[in-house]
């Protein structure tokens, strides 16, 4: 079989000339030795179970897996993506372009990524192995993917993913799910590591180790899905710092950070002290600075920025708070907290 070159890849995937940098990025990389094996049928099924896919995702997804027979160009995206999301494996603060393909691609295009990380699926549970991480552990973190592909689904209506940038933290192994929550460590204030907000100068200097630019801390991500039942989120809170000590210690901090809507403290003018979120937002010291962005809250709330307020659900408290507060004139804000791990 004749390997298409990277000019012939272009014009026969009809790829907008935006893409050529990426492009050209994939032409410098060796393709994988003997290419990348993509399992069929029974075996494509239990595998992308396995990273959390269900129906009708699923059936959609196996369909469309690209062959080099059929789809050689696609197949050399595939072999060079897939080389270079395994290369990063371990290199935590490694970032390469990974954009969307264009819609007249189709599912195959759409669903380019969710091939790209079961090529990869193994090498992350081996690496995982290799430090002891409990399968568990792995499962779960992995299985963010078919979460965003349903998430995918519900916003477009069709199979597809566009967070693929989001899920190759877990795929280089630099985030973990322990239980309910999310973590990733990062080095505070260096590169693009965040939080959004930070103390400046004598504030940050009177707070000592575990505050400073450079010193390690962890990130709090909370995957949509399940409520935030207090007893959950103190399970993974009492893992992680077990967790980063044991099998990263140079990455164990005194700290875990969050930035997210769920902090802005607004929300307790409109929902009880006793809900989930409120009481876990309580759990962190709020650091000054805020952002407004409603989009964002309407985007992870309802699966889609309205329209009009009056289109959207108001089947849930947090629902209702949401949209009042934004109807009586009122934004929602990103917040930043820390807590002691």
């Amino acid at each position: 079989m004749t390997v298409p070159s990277r000019a012939e890849v272009a014009s026969r995937l009809e790829l907008p000339e935006e893409l050529g940098p990426w492009l050209d990025a994939l032409a410098r990389l060796d393709p994988p030795s003997g290419g990348v094996r993509l399992p069929r049928g029974a075996e494509a099924v239990e595998r992308f179970s396995q990273l959390g896919l269900v129906e009708p995702d699923l059936s959609a997804i196996v369909a469309a897996l690209p062959g080099p027979e059929r789809q050689p160009e696609l197949c050399w995206l595939l072999e060079r993506a897939a080389h270079q999301v395994r290369s990063a494996i371990g290199r935590w603060d490694a970032m390469a372009p990974m954009p969307s393909l264009p819609d007249h691609l189709g599912v195959a295009g759409r669903c380019f990524w969710v091939f790209v990380f079961l090529a990869v699926a193994g090498d992350v549970r081996r690496w995982h192995s290799e430090r002891g991480i409990a399968g568990d552990v792995t499962r779960d973190t992995l299985a963010d993917l078919g979460r965003h592909v349903a998430r995918y689904r519900r916003r477009n209506g069709s199979t597809g993913l566009d967070s693929q940038w989001w899920l190759a933290i877990h795929f280089r192994g630099a985030l973990y799910a322990l239980g309910r929550l999310q973590f990733n460590p990062y080095r505070l204030r260096t590169g693009m590591a965040g939080p959004l907000f930070w103390y400046e100068g004598e504030a940050a200097a009177a707070r000592g180790p575990g505050f400073q630019p450079g010193d390690p801390v962890l990130g709090v991500h909370i995957p949509a899905g399940t409520s935030l039942d207090p007893a959950a989120c103190d399970e993974s809170f009492a893992m992680a710092g077990p967790f980063f000590r044991r099998h990263f210690p140079a990455h164990a901090g005194r700290i875990a950070t969050c930035t997210s809507w769920l902090l802005d403290e607004q929300l307790a003018d409109h929902l009880p002290a006793t809900s989930n979120i409120v009481r876990f937002q309580r759990r962190f010291e709020l650091v000054p600075g805020a952002r407004e962005d409603d989009g964002g809250v309407f985007q992870f709330v309802f699966d889609r920025p309205p329209g009009s307020l009056d289109e959207l659900p108001q089947e849930t408290a947090l629902e209702r708070a949401l949209v009042s507060h934004v109807r009586a004139g009122g934004h929602w804000r990103l917040r930043t907290g820390w807590l002691e791990i």
